[in-house]
């Protein structure tokens, strides 16, 4: 249930973060050096906030693919 919660705020976060891109014309103005640069240091931030995100929600119980039984 944790990994579910987190993938939601990922979610929101990605979503917030890509509206964002298109609203400052990013789709746009991606050939430019400068707004390519940019571009790409945001799309890292985001994946890197979406991982700080899941590992601070899900804590030391990441999600696991196959459970002992």
């Amino acid at each position: 249930m944790k990994s579910l919660k987190a993938i939601l705020a990922m979610s929101f976060w990605t979503i917030f973060a890509l509206i964002i891109l298109y609203l400052i014309d990013a789709h746009i103005n991606y050939q430019q050096i400068g707004w390519s640069i940019g571009i790409a240091l945001a799309l890292l931030t985001i994946h890197m906030v979406n991982m700080v995100i899941y590992f601070n929600l899900t804590g030391k119980e990441p999600y696991k693919w196959f459970r002992n039984s």
